[in-house]
């Protein structure tokens, strides 16, 4: 299958939280061309975040290998040690995860003002929203 990348902004709300969510984002997912699913959005999202978590990870541990800071901090309680990463994401067990909770209802999927419930088209710039649904009472 042949696969464009589209850039997208992304928000994602929690609903019932102070935190509310992530801030906004640019993402770029790679669909098919043509009107795509809810499916494949959360397929193409998960993977998408699983690469640039991954990215910040080992990032993010290169530099405090490296900065004087790290090293001051690490020898005033005691310990200076190497960072260990976080082991490899499994993409297919986060996106079952993702396409569960989305089936149960977990959270909603909008592309701009219109919630997907079918196939859509995303063109380039276009804003997806991820809303989790938090139930106000019970369990």
């Amino acid at each position: 299958m042949v696969a464009m990348t589209v850039a997208l902004r992304v928000r994602v709300m929690v609903t019932g939280h102070r935190r509310g969510g992530l801030p906004e984002h640019d993402l770029a997912l790679a669909l098919p061309p043509g009107p795509v699913t809810s499916r494949q959005i959360i397929a193409a999202a998960v993977a998408a975040e699983v690469e640039a978590y991954q990215a910040r990870a080992e990032e993010g541990s290169f530099v405090r290998v490296l900065t004087e800071r790290s090293l001051w901090d690490g020898l005033a309680r005691g310990v200076v040690g190497t960072v260990t990463q976080p082991g490899p994401v499994d993409v297919a067990a986060a996106t079952e995860a993702a396409l569960q909770a989305y089936e149960d209802g977990i959270f909603r999927l909008f592309a701009g003002d219109d919630e997907v419930d079918g196939p859509v088209d995303l063109a380039e710039g276009s804003t997806l929203l991820f809303l989790r649904l938090v139930p106000l009472a019970g369990g």
